[in-house]
């Protein structure tokens, strides 16, 4: 591998580090996973996001490279409305939870063998959440700056196996840096929700009304 390629791999990844900083990236994380977890889940939330960006990057890639396919303006505006969509529904739902914090609770009761009995609140579960940013990621992956950073680079690679593996190393970079700033993400909202409650509360209605405020610049920006 000359020089040249290995310039070419080494801003493959660069750009892909780079690149998962971009604001609907980060705002739409934020807020998907704005609740209290550890930093492991969600830096682990944030590597799934990645999968999904990064297996639709590599797709595109195969198909532009192997099959000389496009991916249609039309599709692309499409796609780019559907994230404006997603981050002002998510943020607005940000906005309602901290309108009604109760919302999604459910009190519950229990008894001992003993006779004693206790009430516990548990927030109701949402069925196949685990695949939501997965599918958040597919969805950026079609959209934004990803397929022009990702796969027109890789087009002018001196062969095919030079243009995947430039995609890859994007992939690798994306996935790299959504993991750090998960990891930091999270202590930053364990030591937000230690410090108080309510500061973590109102934080999180911030956040959705930001997310909102995005989400309908970035829709308006569309058409």
């Amino acid at each position: 591998m000359d020089i040249s390629s290995l310039t070419l791999m080494f801003t493959g990844l660069s750009l892909g580090m780079l690149h998962a900083f971009d604001a609907d990236h980060i705002m739409a994380v934020t807020s998907l996973s704005a609740k209290r977890s550890s930093p492991r889940q969600i830096a682990f939330f944030c590597g799934r996001w990645a999968l999904g960006h990064g297996a639709t990057v590599m797709l595109l890639a195969i198909l532009f490279i192997a099959f000389d396919w496009h991916l249609s303006e039309q599709a692309s505006l499409w796609a780019e409305r559907f994230i404006g969509v997603l981050l002002l529904s998510v943020g607005l739902f940000l906005a309602y939870r901290f309108i009604h914090p109760n919302a999604g609770l459910k009190i519950t009761t229990h008894q001992h063998a003993d006779g004693t009995k206790h009430t516990h609140i548990v927030e109701v579960s949402k069925p196949h959440r685990s695949h939501l940013p997965v599918s958040v990621g597919i969805v950026h992956g079609v959209a934004g700056s990803g397929p022009l950073l990702a796969v027109l680079p890789a087009l002018i690679a001196k062969s095919s196996s030079l243009g995947i593996l430039y995609v890859v190393l994007f992939s690798i970079g994306v996935l790299l840096s959504m993991l750090c700033f998960g990891l930091l993400l999270g202590f930053a909202q364990s030591l937000l929700y230690d410090r108080s409650e309510t500061l973590f509360r109102y934080a999180k209605g911030i956040l959705g009304l930001a997310t909102a405020l995005l989400g309908f610049v970035w829709l308006k920006g569309t058409f």
